[in-house]
């Protein structure tokens, strides 16, 4: 891919839509984009005011499409039943554990036009970088980059660097960063706070962030530290000073989940919308079999659109077999 090494690479996937923005043949970012039915961010509806949440301050209403979102701030004299025009300025999270947020929206003007909030595919064409749509049959560039293991480290939370690691931890709260390694303490925050910095616009990390540095006892080390940690900042964000404990928070706008959050809410979606990337480039001919466990295999039965389309893609019958012994992860590919 050495004849594209500066703009969006774009991939539209088997139920899964990804982006990586390369700069200077170096990852900077990656993006995914899955239907999960919520309104995005950028759309704006005529909605209907339920009630108030926060007397005065926010309430909740009703999208078109029947999605319940936060509204703040509140107009004055709005009741219920009432239609406002609203602007979505983020998206519905769905965490960890089954738990969810509503999307939040915002007073828009009466004559502001109607319209959705933009997909991946034109968020990435309006940024005005150069963008290429990358196909199964073509050489796999997003590999050449490295996807896999940034997937990986947005499953496992574990990134390593050159002399420590970082542990990221999503919480209904705030995305914490926790920063170990066998070096001195001054020297592990230097070189983790370049790494944090370039993380979090790597995995489009947004919202609260907590960063646990080592203790460093000297405010000029703290300082220097954080001025490390500014300079490879490319994203707009507000940071606290570093404080006596090794403390830093960290706030950029959120308006859409991060990627560790996405692969990390439902592991076995993202178990099989990984392997029917692996299968749809796999090859061969005859009958494609997964081999997968029965948590993956039911979301295969939930969406039989996925299987049709993998088939339709491969030219090739797609069969899927669940077995215990196979964990999550460790999904197989055989040709039958």
């Amino acid at each position: 891919m050495a004849e594209f090494d500066t703009g969006w690479l774009y991939e539209a996937g088997i139920g899964e839509n990804r982006a990586m923005l390369i700069e200077s043949g170096m990852v900077r970012q990656i993006r995914l984009e899955r239907p999960t039915g919520s309104a995005r961010p950028g759309a704006i509806f005529d909605a209907r005011f339920k009630d108030q949440w926060i007397a005065g301050k926010s309430g909740i209403i009703a999208l078109p499409g029947g999605e319940e979102a936060l509204l703040q701030p509140l107009p004055q004299g709005l009741t219920e039943g009432a239609t406002i025009r609203v602007e979505l300025t983020r998206a519905a999270l769905h965490e960890h554990g089954g738990q969810s947020k509503r999307a939040k929206a915002r007073p828009a003007g009466a004559d502001s036009e109607l319209r959705e909030g933009p997909s991946l595919r034109e968020d990435i064409a309006a940024s005005g970088l150069a963008w290429k749509q990358v196909q199964s049959h073509e050489d796999d560039s997003f590999a050449e980059y490295g996807w896999h293991d940034m997937i990986e480290q947005a499953e496992s939370g574990h990134i390593d660097f050159d002399g420590g690691s970082l542990l990221i931890s999503v919480t209904p709260a705030m995305t914490v960063i926790d920063v170990d390694g066998p070096l001195a303490p001054v020297e592990l925050a230097r070189r983790a706070a370049k790494e944090i910095a370039l993380t979090l616009v790597r995995l489009d990390i947004g919202g609260n962030i907590g960063v646990d540095f080592p203790t460093l006892q000297a405010k000029a080390e703290r300082t220097a530290v954080a001025a490390i940690f500014d300079q490879y900042m490319t994203a707009n964000c507000e940071r606290t000073a570093i404080n006596g404990f090794g403390f830093m928070q960290v706030i950029r706008r959120k308006i859409r989940p991060s990627v560790v959050e996405m692969v990390q809410a439902d592991e076995p979606l993202s178990a099989i919308l990984q392997l029917l990337r692996q299968a749809e480039r796999s090859g061969g001919t005859g009958e494609l079999n997964m081999i997968v466990h029965p948590a993956v295999a039911a979301k295969c039965e939930h969406q039989p659109a996925w299987v049709e389309e993998l088939s339709r893609r491969t030219g090739r019958p797609v069969s899927v077999t669940p077995k215990d012994i196979i964990s999550i992860s460790a999904g197989q590919i055989a040709s039958i």
